[in-house]
């Protein structure tokens, strides 16, 4: 079983690692395969909406024509069996750059020939899960910010073809991965076979 961890997150902070150490090192203590995707480390140039990538019938997605690195991190979130796809928002009125970018490049996991009036996706049926987590520093749960981001995580986790099993906020606190270790586990077991953690 692989897992992958999808980071969306703008900023390199101390929050975000202590996030993403912690479901590393809880999966690998049942002996799961982790594949951290740092898109912020990727290189890879936004969709141009030349819609090349949508001609070609198919369950799996085409490579952009623009030979860049996303090329091979499709490969890379194709052959993991469930994901963790975490973001970040830091600013109330703009919105996270790179998961923007990267949910417009997700049209490569999309049909739709020239003269069709809508796409069609893929994946027709959901044979993945997927846990959202954002962490979100512009507080007030009753803002935006908080639906927008989590409509572009749940479009990522659709288009690859993952059904959304749970999602979480996390607001900026002191200790907040002990504060919330049990909501947080409870997330991480979510996404574990039941027969591989109990033999583990």
């Amino acid at each position: 079983m692989k897992i992958a961890i999808v980071n969306t997150t703008e900023y390199h902070h101390s929050e975000t690692k202590k996030i993403v150490d912690f479901f590393k090192n809880y999966y690998c203590s049942f002996d799961i395969e982790v594949d951290l995707i740092q898109l912020s480390d990727i290189n890879f140039v936004q969709c141009t909406k030349c819609r090349c990538c949508t001609q070609i019938k198919g369950s799996c997605p085409v490579k952009c024509v623009i030979k860049d690195e996303l090329n091979d991190i499709l490969d890379r979130i194709e052959k993991a069996d469930s994901y963790l796809i975490l973001s970040d928002r830091r600013y109330l009125f703009r919105e996270n750059k790179i998961l923007n970018k990267f949910s417009e490049r997700l049209i490569a996991y999309y049909y739709w020939p020239y003269g069709q009036v809508q796409s069609t996706i893929r994946k027709q049926t959901s044979e993945k899960n997927a846990i959202l987590i954002n962490y979100n520093t512009t507080k007030y749960f009753m803002n935006h910010s908080f639906y927008t981001t989590k409509t572009y995580m749940e479009h990522t986790a659709c288009s690859i073809g993952a059904k959304v099993l749970d999602s979480f906020f996390i607001t900026p606190k002191e200790n907040f991965i002990i504060e919330n270790i049990e909501r947080l586990k409870y997330m991480a077991d979510k996404l574990l076979n039941p027969l591989t953690k109990k033999a583990s």
